[in-house]
């Protein structure tokens, strides 16, 4: 099928789940049978955030997108502005530079926190970039 980590797809009848869902790739597994099994992630749906996953083969899936960062282009990780530097070889992990930021500490007042470069799952990044 030609699927790339990433990518956003909806999951088709029979796939295990009761209603069409959005995911995006996070990998890729050999199943018992010798098949190309999909690892897919999702933001979950209750209140309390965290993610869902599950695995199925790549024929019950249906490409939606495949998206695209260009250097410089503005992103968040974790909910901190950055900017899109790059992807590390492979493709499963991306670079951000995080622009630079103030905390507040109870007690201590404001922190200053330089620009950083933050690594990133890209199966992560793209459920945030893209609102998976």
């Amino acid at each position: 099928m030609g699927f790339q980590i990433g990518d956003i797809v909806i999951s088709a009848p029979g796939s295990g789940q009761a209603t069409r869902s959005t995911y995006v790739t996070a990998g890729f597994i050999t199943n018992p049978r010798g098949g190309r099994d999909v690892k897919l992630l999702r933001k979950a749906p209750s209140a309390h955030g965290g993610y869902s996953g599950l695995q199925t083969h790549e024929s019950k899936l249906r490409s939606v997108e495949r998206p695209v960062f260009k250097p410089g282009s503005k992103v968040l990780v974790e909910g901190f502005k950055g900017v899109f530097m790059s992807f590390e070889r492979g493709g499963e992990v991306v670079r951000v530079m995080l622009a630079p930021r103030r905390r507040a500490f109870t007690g201590l007042g404001f922190i200053d926190i330089g620009p950083a470069v933050a690594r990133v799952s890209y199966a992560l990044f793209v459920i945030e970039n893209c609102k998976v």
